[in-house]
């Protein structure tokens, strides 16, 4: 009985340990079989990984290969940009030239014809040389007789005022109607003022002043004594 009992724990001893053999061996089939997959899948995985590399070098390159065209294109556009603007400026002087020389040749073709026309009315130069010649000893005739003339009147104003001064008449002179001066000095005692023109500037002893303040009229002067500067 202890036989049978002994064999037959001996036969489920053997078979636990087929079966458990079996297990291991097909775990250890599952095993190996997961390994070469994982190794096809790392394989696959490092060649898709070096594609990849592979494909951003050559985009890398790409990339750089088209900065520089970029950079060599963007420097020619910059040179065709200058050349464009001092092409303009050129452009633009030859305008101005031409517009000026333009009105020049107008200009001188409009002076030619006044004096074409001068020439119609008035002679040749040669002619209006001849005809100013002429002329020059009356203009210097009239202007010595202006001269003279204003002499005489000048002594003919300082005579009356003499006069004047022993009739004791009122006489008027005339004095230049651009005169213009200004008061230097006040006496209040004597009542009198002193004036910074004088003779020179075409003052005469007798002659009439008007004196103003700020665009107002405020008197009238009669001037009284007058050297080459100044008046009294």
């Amino acid at each position: 009985m202890v036989r049978l009992l002994l064999i037959v724990t001996l036969l489920a001893v053997g078979v636990a340990g087929f079966f458990s053999y079996t297990n291991v061996q097909t775990k250890i089939g599952n095993l190996e079989s997961d390994l070469d997959q994982a190794t096809t899948d790392l394989t696959t995985a490092q060649e898709a990984q070096a594609e990849a590399e592979k494909d951003r070098d050559d985009f890398e390159k790409q990339a750089n290969d088209a900065k520089a065209v970029a950079s060599r294109m963007s420097d020619q556009i910059g040179g065709l940009q200058r050349q464009v603007v001092e092409q303009t400026n050129r452009a633009n002087k030859h305008k101005l030239d031409l517009d000026q020389a333009t009105a020049e040749l107008v200009e001188s073709r409009q002076t030619s014809e006044r004096w074409r026309q001068f020439e119609m009315e008035y002679g040749s130069r040669d002619s209006i040389k001849e005809r100013l010649a002429e002329i020059e000893p009356v203009k210097i005739e009239r202007d010595n007789f202006i001269t003279e003339n204003t002499i005489l009147l000048s002594r003919i104003e300082k005579l009356s005022v003499e006069l004047s001064r022993y009739t004791g008449t009122s006489v008027k002179v005339a004095l230049p109607p651009d005169l213009a001066g200004k008061v230097t000095a006040v006496d209040s005692q004597y009542d009198f003022v002193v004036l910074d023109v004088g003779e020179d500037q075409g003052v005469r002893e007798h002659g009439e002043l008007l004196v103003g303040r700020s665009d107002k009229l405020i008197g009238r002067l009669r001037v009284l004594s007058v050297e080459k500067d100044r008046s009294i």
